[in-house]
């Protein structure tokens, strides 16, 4: 529930607040501030104005809550656990903020990579020199990769006559590359944003496969690349860091 109220309010204030309607802007009950709740109430609408939540809330709880149980299943001792379920927690509410309003929001970032960077300093498998190389990395690598983006997209607009409306990198990806660094360490930061990369590639062909068919593709369509990143990231913390670091030593 605290991912959704997150999602709900900081996109817009900036500071955790009461979750209010999006059509009217009243504030929610507290009765309604779980979205399962709702579901299975079959009440999910507005008291005031009748608009939908949507299907988010309770999905969101539902993947948070399974995943809280997969991770105690797989890392029960509790100074293992918790750390976990902090980092896959932080990662879903970047990649739903990411996925409806393209923000990576420093509000989010920078405490967590105080808090998330710390922890993984004062983890014996990665250590503070591990850490602070695999931020800096995470950091510089993301940040070429915008360079890069900015560089074209201003090519692109020169050809064109006008400038892209978007570009596939904005400087909150730099900053969460620099989050996935410290939470990833190094090497597997490397890992981490080629994984993601490339699956944002795969999704992408696929997506503006599916907009041709529907004739509804336009070129430079933008997509964010946050969540993608972010699925790197959780494949190498949760799915085994030793085997895919390997890769790269």
């Amino acid at each position: 529930m605290a991912v959704n109220l997150l999602a709900d309010s900081l996109p817009f204030r900036r500071w955790p607040a009461r979750p209010r309607c999006r059509a009217c802007g009243a504030p929610r009950r507290p009765s309604a501030w779980s979205g399962i709740f709702e579901r299975v109430r079959g009440d999910s609408r507005c008291r005031f104005c009748g608009a939908p939540r949507g299907r988010r809330p309770w999905l969101v709880e539902a993947l948070a809550a399974g995943f809280a149980v997969w991770l105690v299943l797989r890392w029960p001792e509790p100074f293992v656990y918790l750390p976990g379920l902090l980092v896959g927690l932080v990662f879903l509410l970047l990649a739903v903020i990411d996925v409806e309003h393209r923000l990576i929001l420093r509000v989010v970032v920078l405490p967590a990579g105080l808090v998330l960077g710390g922890i993984s300093a004062l983890q014996p498998m990665r250590g503070p020199t591990k850490t602070m190389l695999g931020g800096l990395a995470g950091f510089g690598i993301v940040w070429a990769m915008y360079l890069l983006g900015v560089a074209f997209s201003r090519w692109v607009g020169r050809r064109r006559g006008a400038p892209l409306d978007e570009v596939a990198f904005g400087f909150g990806d730099v900053m969460l590359g620099g989050l996935i660094g410290l939470v990833v360490g190094w090497p597997g930061v490397i890992i981490a944003i080629v994984t993601g990369v490339l699956l944002a590639g795969v999704f992408s062909i696929g997506y503006l496969l599916v907009m041709w068919i529907r004739r509804r593709y336009h070129a430079f369509m933008a997509i964010p690349y946050g969540p993608f990143l972010l699925l790197g990231a959780s494949l190498v913390y949760f799915g085994g860091r030793t085997a895919l670091e390997a890769l790269v030593r």
